[in-house]
This record gives structure tokens, sequence and C-alpha cells, in this order.
């Protein structure tokens, strides 16, 4: 892969991660006022998120290791619910 297809991965995955983690987040704050059986499917799903998740994150650190690009600051990623 040419470096410059490199840095564009690396940006669009960074971006797809941050934009993933806002979207949840967002969603956080809606549940509370969702009826009891999406709560319930909310919950239920969280462990996927989570996964979901992680496995972005291992990408983007082994994407950055092989790419030479510097690992920057990301979002926190707590996905706890």
């Amino acid at each position: 892969m040419s470096p410059a297809a490199e840095t564009e991965f690396l940006r669009l995955l960074k971006k797809d991660i941050n934009c993933f983690e806002r979207i949840v987040e967002s969603f956080e704050e809606l549940v509370p006022h969702l009826s009891a059986p999406i709560q319930d499917q909310w919950r239920l799903q969280a462990q996927s998120r989570r996964t979901f998740t992680m496995e972005l994150m291992i990408l983007l650190e082994k994407a950055e290791r092989y790419s030479g690009s510097p690992a920057t600051a990301r979002g926190s990623f707590n996905l706890s619910s």
C-alpha cells in the first residue's frame, strides 16, 4: 500500500472510531427515556458494542504500527452500557 493510501486509511479509521463513540454516547443519553423492552435490548447488545470497539482499536493500533505512524490521542471508548 502506498504511504498516501496508508495515511488516508488511518485517517478514515480514526474518524470512524470517533463517530461510533459519539453515536453510542448519543444513544446512551436517550435510553433512559425509552420503553423497557428497548432498554433491555440496548443492554443485551452492550457486549457487542464493546467487542466491536475493541476490534477497531486493535485494527488501528496494528495499522499505526505497520505504517510507522505514531500513535495519537484517541477517545476514551468507554462503552460500559
